[in-house]
């Protein structure tokens, strides 16, 4: 069983799990995305701990808790801080926060909860506040895959009730 089974209730006796492992290439593509966005081995100095916070905060926007408490769970083993855990929880930054980390935030939040107003003056932001174009990639990712990621939960326990 992988998160996504876990998470949406997808028992290994069910009909549900067996359809899913008809495809082995999207079971196993998927957690191998998980371990690449979120613990990839060159971070880009976009730690996993930021990541992981960062996932949980996407998680909650989105309504998922279950997803958002896994997610706590990998910032508590990778190294929560409290402003790693205020990300996590929804919080607004500190009045001190740098500049960086700000952008981030702004980002993932603009992406997640409204995606059609992305635009390229917000990519353009993100460099202005220092990213470079393999951080802005890695930052694409993960916000592509945790939000991927919710909505196939959400779709295969949509499956699973009628069923």
């Amino acid at each position: 069983m992988d998160q996504i089974d876990r998470l949406s209730g997808i028992m290994p006796d069910s009909e549900l799990y067996q359809i899913r492992r008809e495809r082995p290439d999207f079971v196993d593509g998927t957690e191998l995305c998980r371990q690449t966005v979120l613990t990839p081995a060159h971070g880009f100095d976009l730690g996993h701990a930021l990541r992981a916070a960062l996932a949980a905060r996407m998680a909650r926007f989105l309504g998922h808790n279950d997803l958002s408490k896994a997610y706590d769970d990998m910032l508590a083993q990778a190294g929560a801080t409290p402003l790693l855990s205020g990300i996590a929880g929804g919080a607004d930054l500190p009045v001190d926060a740098d500049g960086f980390l700000r952008a981030i935030l702004r980002h993932v939040d603009l992406v997640t909860k409204t995606p059609r107003e992305n635009t390229r003056a917000d990519i353009e932001a993100l460099k202005a506040a220092g990213m470079s174009n393999p951080q802005i990639i890695a930052l694409s990712e993960l916000i592509a895959f945790v939000n991927f990621e919710a909505r196939v939960i959400v779709g295969l326990e949509a499956l699973g009730e009628v069923a």
